[in-house]
């Protein structure tokens, strides 16, 4: 996952909806959930508006009422609280958690209990983050192939919900979440815009991949209102030139302050203000970018669209590790949120979680298939990270086979490209495809082709090649590399 965020409109206990029973559980099977899901689309998108709206706002309630309930307020306090905390004091109340997460784990998930026990590994033995290093690593692949075994015995008394991740890489987990992570989770991402000067309950224009309007529709608006969340909610597949205006009106009627999305779901939106020179009735203040890389083109042209720059957030369902830009635009890690441990391989490292907080489905030493490039800076007790860089899936492959990494830097500095999708074909040669703003990119791609054969030391063949855009997933995501070689 990278998960879509949002904010509540209204206390709790003021919302429409009956707050949700203590136990989260959903007991629908996977396949059949599938049908009542696309059923209840079918039926949403044959609505009046009005109706859709109403939809959104009591589906939001109960999302408000998951995430930002019971003692929410005093977890965001807490989260809050311990930004003044010196490095000595935060690990120690990272390793705290670790260790009754490792004795529960050991307790309570037979998984667990058996690699303990077959590895020689004394669970007390693990009393830091660092001590972790006597345990396996653990891939996608084996926790889908054990997921049964992943799930405490004592689950039935967790109160949880049923949560998957995106598959934008592969096929979908399925997996429980305890509704305590879940709201230690929204604590750490409000703390993350908290810290950038955005206020708890700040309603915002989230362009994110929810078809939240018929795929029909060809009159505005292009948006539904989401008040116990506070999002207008955009449509990312009514985009276009022809519409975007309407966005943009829309986004002025309502006083929005805040954008918050997809990178590329906000690209073509900022491009559209960029090349027509629009300006807003109230400033943006803040574009926050999450589920998706944001790369240096993206930053460029939505700092020119919007006048501020964007800032980043990269946090997973799996809740393995949450790390966030600050106001100076420093990845800072949240070491007090889960244990997180950057494995080296290369010139970038691979990101490796271990959740602190969801007793329903522990995930210890969880490959999370993202790279990262790091740094030995701390910032304010907090370890710092020069950026994150793409998933080990987006790696390219070599003739000697080694692997490259770190493409995000071929764009870097560009103003006039749109967006790009590195292909690697079966013969090891490469096609870049990118959509440009106007005519004037020739330097752009001169730029990046010397970039991408010096990352490469010329050994992969490469071509550029202009289109008009780029397919999306079915989640709405755009895949920056694409590999046929497996």
């Amino acid at each position: 996952m990278r998960q879509n965020l949002a904010c509540t409109a209204t206390p709790v206990g003021s919302l429409a909806n009956p707050p949700i029973p203590t136990r989260f559980i959903l007991r629908i099977p996977a396949t059949k959930r599938q049908l009542y899901n696309m059923d209840k689309m079918k039926l949403y998108n044959a609505m009046p508006i009005f109706v859709q709206n109403i939809g959104c706002r009591r589906e939001g309630g109960r999302l408000a009422e998951l995430r930002f309930g019971g003692d929410f307020k005093s977890r965001l306090a807490d989260y809050n609280s311990r930004i003044a905390c010196s490095r000595d004091e935060l690990l120690d109340i990272r390793d705290r958690k670790l260790r009754k997460m490792v004795q529960f784990c050991y307790d309570e998930v037979p998984f667990y209990t058996n690699m303990f026990d077959e590895g020689g590994v004394n669970p007390a033995s693990i009393k830091t983050a660092d001590d972790l290093a006597a345990l396996p690593i653990l891939d996608k692949q084996t926790v889908r192939d054990n997921v049964e075994l992943l799930k405490p015995k004592s689950l039935e008394q967790i109160p949880h919900i049923t949560e998957h991740t995106s598959g934008s890489t592969g096929s979908s987990l399925i997996f429980p979440q305890s509704v305590d992570n879940v709201r230690d989770l929204w604590a750490a991402f409000w703390r993350f815009w908290n810290r950038i000067g955005i206020e708890y309950g700040t309603r915002y224009a989230d362009f994110g991949s929810r078809t939240i309007v018929p795929p029909n529709q060809r009159k505005p608006p292009f948006w539904r209102e989401c008040q116990p969340l506070f999002q207008i909610k955009f449509s990312a597949f009514h985009g276009n030139d022809e519409n975007y205006m309407a966005y943009f009106k829309a986004i002025n009627d309502y006083g929005l302050t805040w954008i918050h999305g997809y990178p590329s779901c906000i690209m073509p939106f900022a491009s559209f203000v960029a090349q027509n020179g629009l300006t807003f009735d109230k400033p943006i203040k803040a574009v926050t970018a999450s589920a998706e890389n944001l790369y240096g083109y993206q930053r460029s042209i939505i700092e020119k669209a919007f006048g501020v720059q964007p800032h980043a957030l990269y946090g997973l369902t799996e809740a393995v590790a949450c790390i966030g830009e600050d106001a100076d635009h420093d990845y800072i890690v949240d070491e007090d949120y889960s244990a997180v441990e950057f494995i080296e391989c290369g010139d970038y490292s691979r990101i490796v979680g271990s959740n602190l907080t969801n007793f329903a489905f522990p995930l210890l030493r969880y490959d999370t298939g993202d790279l990262a490039i790091t740094t030995d800076r701390l910032k304010n007790g907090r370890r710092v990270i020069e950026r994150i860089d793409g998933r080990t899936g987006e790696l390219l492959s070599l003739p000697d086979g080694g692997k490259v990494g770190a493409l995000s830097a071929l764009f870097t500095e560009s103003a006039t490209i749109k967006e790009a999708q590195i292909h690697q074909l079966e013969d090891y040669s490469v096609e870049i495809s990118f959509v440009p703003l106007s005519d004037n990119y020739t330097e752009d791609i001169a730029e990046a082709e010397k970039r991408f054969r010096d990352r490469t030391k010329g050994m992969l063949p490469v071509s550029f090649k202009r289109v008009d855009g780029i397919e999306r997933t079915k989640r709405g995501k755009l895949r920056y590399v694409v590999s046929d070689i497996k």
